[in-house]
């Protein structure tokens, strides 16, 4: 056996553990017989086909194969190679391993980080709540309405800079090379020096409760000074990929919420911590959040096994333009993996702390946030409804430039007959017959089948402007753009005609390749969108006329003239809106649609200066 840690002791390890509350982790059991079933965690499914039996301590999934015991569960879910397994379930089970001390240099490198984490975490704690350095930290927390209790509770800390912490773990024994690998500290000017420079520290656990990393919020008079300065510094700073945390697969809270998650049966996912805080003062202890990175595939399938057939995840989202930006792309990401969820919003001048503590004009706070979880609409309801709040305002070409987005997403979902489905309820919406719409979206057509209709839409695809073309290109040659271009630049599909817009849903995903990207339906369904696909699969940047250097620089202002565009198409509907509703005398409607004008003038103002910028 590899490593230091003998049969005998791996024997010791297993017994200890029970398999069925190991794997009750991952997705719920229900006994059955002499058996448990539940839906398997390794591939998505809502029908359970995986089976545990307590006599032999293994599991087998009838329908994807995976088969093992503890240790090949905890390997394969936590990416873990065998010793490493075997000390987790160790901890986990009381059972102390007997290490050779000549073998004590082999230890795993997540067993020697996790302890300098937990020494990093002690020493933020012991900074917020002694340090007169950390005085107005503790004063933002009390004016966010957040209780010494409940920031203790989460081990909120305060990072001060300046070495403390490096020269603390020094003198504990803990080498710089060890901060470096744990992203606790970064080389400045050829020398180490402390990750984190005055920031509260939010630690982030493992579903096991140890921390691994952190989220440190700046504070807002330093976030104001900074960007008076011209200095574009991030609210939130998170750790980096380590050996001990992957932000594409860990939650904020997760490790706490489980067990409310299970009695509450919903798990309501929040965009900040001091959200989740503030919800878990409240009493609300099933909230979690996604820290630094957009809603994942393998987020929301620990969301939906935590969940299990009868519970529900809920994204309460800030009712702002960003939340409902990251509403649509959560949605988007549940529904590709099969995955239910309901969307609700936030009244948009409060926050949870806000409409908790408050509850706004009406004071009950807990009954309204009730209220907001009771309003949310299922997955397909809130795509229609956020993309096409109106759609009898829309005109032809934008109804199916919408109908082609959601398609776009429905197409991703597992289940065949849920498509059908949700097929049948986007053609209602915007009053489309279905056959047309299936005639749109069906993939791979054999030659010479398609009907008149889908000829029609390939002859009427409409060229893309030279610099909508340019991003698509950037997006294939630059795929560590996608992120920057869906997350911070907030790129919406929609915002292309289609079938433009199912290609570039397509390349806001992760893993999309060129291979990937010129085998897409749609770029094989339409000759035009497969000829510009192949030239900027096999076209450098460079090579463009004219030439993009900067791809990052011209991808932001290509994205703001393209969001511009978009923008002034909205203010015509607005003034169309206007006029309808003044002539019909609806002063209720009137003065909403005025309100939606000013904030949308505001916003064109922003962009239009942000688009005419020089590259």
């Amino acid at each position: 056996m590899p490593g230091f840690i003998g049969e005998e002791q791996v024997r010791r390890v297993k017994e200890r553990i029970d398999l069925v509350q190991l794997m009750g982790e991952y997705t719920p059991m229900r006994k059955s017989g002499a058996t448990f079933t539940g839906c398997c965690p390794f591939h998505g499914e809502r029908t359970p086909s995986m089976y545990v039996y307590p006599d032999s301590q293994t599991y087998h999934c009838y329908g994807c194969g995976a088969h093992g015991d503890a240790i090949t569960l905890i390997r394969e879910k936590e990416r873990l190679e065998f010793t490493d397994a075997i000390e987790m379930l160790a901890k986990r089970a009381g059972v102390v391993l007997t290490v050779d001390a000549r073998d004590t240099a082999r230890r795993s490198e997540r067993e020697r980080l996790l302890p300098l984490v937990e020494l990093a975490t002690s020493v933020y704690e012991r900074c917020l709540w002694e340090s007169p350095g950390a005085a107005e930290a503790r004063a933002y927390l009390a004016g966010r309405r957040l209780s010494v209790e409940v920031c203790r509770r989460f081990r909120l800390g305060w990072a001060p800079g300046r070495d403390q912490l490096l020269n603390e773990a020094r003198a504990r024994g803990y080498a710089a090379d060890l901060l470096l690998a744990a992203d606790l500290a970064i080389e400045r000017n050829g020398r180490p020096g402390d990750r984190f420079y005055e920031r509260i520290t939010f630690p982030i656990h493992d579903r096991f409760g140890n921390p691994v990393a952190f989220s440190a919020r700046l504070l807002p008079a330093a976030e104001r000074a900074l960007k008076e300065a011209g200095k574009g510094v991030g609210k939130y700073v998170n750790n980096t990929d380590t050996p001990l945390y992957h932000k594409g697969s860990v939650v904020f809270n997760l490790h706490r919420a489980r067990t409310a998650v299970r009695a509450a049966g919903r798990i309501i996912v929040m965009e900040g911590p001091t959200d989740v805080m503030a919800a878990d003062q409240a009493g609300y202890a099933e909230c979690v959040a996604v820290l630094g990175t957009a809603l994942t595939p393998e987020h929301a399938k620990q969301l939906g096994n935590l969940v299990g057939n009868e519970g529900r995840v809920i994204l309460l989202l800030d009712g702002d333009r960003a939340g409902q930006a990251n509403g649509l792309k959560a949605v988007r990401t549940c529904m590709s993996v099969g995955v239910p969820v309901r969307v609700a919003l936030l009244p948009e001048e409060l926050d949870p702390a806000e409409l908790l503590a408050e509850g706004g004009s009406q004071g009950d706070g807990k009954g309204l946030f009730e209220r907001v979880l009771s309003e949310s609409r299922g997955d397909l309801d809130h795509l229609l409804r956020a993309l096409a709040p109106r759609p009898y305002e829309l005109d032809n070409r934008g109804r199916l430039a919408v109908a082609d987005e959601v398609m776009a997403a429905i197409s991703a979902i597992p289940d065949t007959a849920l498509r059908e489905l949700h097929r049948r309820d986007v053609a209602e919406y915007f009053g489309i017959d279905r056959e047309l719409l299936s005639g749109r979206t069906t993939p791979n057509p054999r030659p010479g089948a398609a009907s008149t209709v889908s000829q029609a839409a390939v002859n009427a695809i409409p060229l893309l402007p030279p610099s909508d073309d340019a991003i698509l290109h950037i997006l294939t040659k630059c795929p560590q753009l996608r992120s920057h271009a869906a997350d911070d630049l907030e790129l919406e599909p929609s915002w292309f005609p289609p079938p433009w817009s199912a290609l570039a849903y397509a390349l806001l995903q992760e893993g999309s390749d060129s291979t990937t990207v010129l085998a897409l339906p749609e770029v094989e369904s339409h000759q035009t969108v497969h000829q510009a696909a192949y030239r900027w699969v096999n076209t450098e940047l460079a090579e463009r006329r004219p030439a993009i250097g900067d791809a990052r620089g011209c991808l932001d202002q290509f994205i703001s003239r393209l969001h511009l565009r978009h923008m002034q198409d909205q203010m015509l509907r607005l003034s169309r809106a206007l006029e309808e509703a003044s002539s019909q005398g609806q002063h209720g409607q009137l003065a909403q649609l005025a309100g939606e004008r000013i904030a949308l003038e505001r916003r064109i103002k922003d962009l239009r200066g942000m688009s005419e910028a020089p590259l």
